[in-house]
């Protein structure tokens, strides 16, 4: 099974993103600015690496 993060899931789009990925029985990976802060380079390698993510999705504003 794919991991796929969504950034911006709590928007308007993010939020259909994260339901059709999950209808079609992809794992929707989804964070919290305060577990992940996408404005540092390193913490996002090392979350991806941890994470062992396949795609990304952007949708934040």
């Amino acid at each position: 099974m794919s991991k796929v993060f969504v950034a911006g899931h709590k928007g308007l789009v993010g939020s259909a993103i994260v339901r059709r990925l999950q209808a079609d029985g992809t794992e929707a990976l989804v964070v919290s600015r305060d577990e992940l802060d996408l404005c540092s380079q390193a913490d996002v390698y090392s979350w991806f690496a941890a994470e062992k993510v396949d795609q990304v999705y952007l949708a934040a504003a």
